[in-house]
């Protein structure tokens, strides 16, 4: 089954985690504790989602990338997912089967059709939500002209959830992480971020740890010019390693420099490629392949 490309358009929701916090029940905190630890125990046999981001200075192709992906997708059959952006509006094209079983990834792989300075990629081993497309990462809604993609891999107790109230964002799907998604962006529009500065990100990194407070979550957001990476306070964490690959064009002279993120980077890395650990709660944001942002650093200041 191939499905075409894939623009979502949505609108976002005005909500705090603070009720959340005064009144979610313990037996309701316990089961998603209990969950998340279900999850990532299993993330640890290796029946889990893989994430991957890519961000450079000048376009590249991810069919090299992608290829790798197919080679992972023995433990995660239950969809897979790419998300880049050749302008400010995102392609992504996403299927509820096993990536080594897609006749599109394999056409965009042959014909190297991926194309981009930034790329979001998910395969899924789904806990929450059944296969299927609307439940297969990765995520588009749109918020004052910007176009917003998401993916991650995590686990919570949707009932918890249910205690956060959802403005003009709504989920299509069951899976957490979209309802989380819809918050969080839904949270932006509350701000009014305009602009991505230090104190946005400072911000952002806060509204991220209140998140992660109800739900196990490392992910990868894109607003088309950042690549925001999260590494969750339980669980699995992200990882990113500088990395230099052919650029797209090919009259580019020099090769395009950037980082890829991921959550296992030991199955994608380079030989004597050094990779460096995103500490859990923290948030790095890179732009044009680039650390503009580290929440760790602003910490140590």
């Amino acid at each position: 089954m191939i499905q075409g490309t894939i623009r979502t358009r949505f609108a976002p929701p005005p909500t705090s985690m603070e009720h959340v916090r005064a009144h979610t029940p313990v037996r309701l905190v316990a089961r998603a504790v209990l969950l998340a630890a279900v999850c990532f125990a299993g993330a640890r046999s290796g029946d889990a989602c893989d994430l991957m981001g890519y961000s450079f200075n000048k376009e590249v192709n991810a069919h090299e990338l992608m290829a790798r992906f197919r080679e992972l997708s023995k433990r995660n059959r239950d969809g897979w997912g790419i998300g880049f952006y050749t302008d400010a509006s995102p392609t992504v094209f996403k299927e509820p089967i096993p990536i080594g079983q897609s006749a599109l990834a394999e056409t965009l792989i042959a014909n190297r059709l991926t194309k981009s300075k930034l790329f979001i990629l998910h395969l899924r081993a789904a806990s929450i939500g059944e296969p299927s497309q609307r439940n297969t990462h990765p995520w588009v809604r749109e918020l004052n002209g910007t176009e917003y993609t998401m993916a991650h891999v995590g686990g919570a107790d949707k009932r918890l959830w249910k205690k956060v109230e959802l403005g003009r964002f709504k989920p299509v799907g069951e899976n957490c992480a979209e309802y989380m998604f819809c918050h969080i962006v839904g949270e932006i529009e509350k701000r009014g971020v305009v602009t991505w500065d230090r104190e946005a990100f400072d911000w952002y990194h806060q509204v991220l740890k209140a998140v992660n407070e109800v739900q196990t979550t490392s992910h990868l957001v894109s607003d088309g010019t950042h690549l925001f990476a999260y590494s969750s306070q339980r669980g699995t964490w992200l990882s990113y390693a500088r990395r230099e690959m052919p650029a797209a064009a090919e009259s580019a002279a020099e090769p395009a420099v950037g980082v890829v993120v991921a959550r296992n980077g030991h199955n994608l890395a380079e030989p004597g490629e050094e990779w460096t650990k995103i500490e859990p709660g923290h948030l790095v944001v890179f732009k044009d392949g680039n650390v503009v942002y580290s929440s760790e650093a602003t910490r140590q200041q």
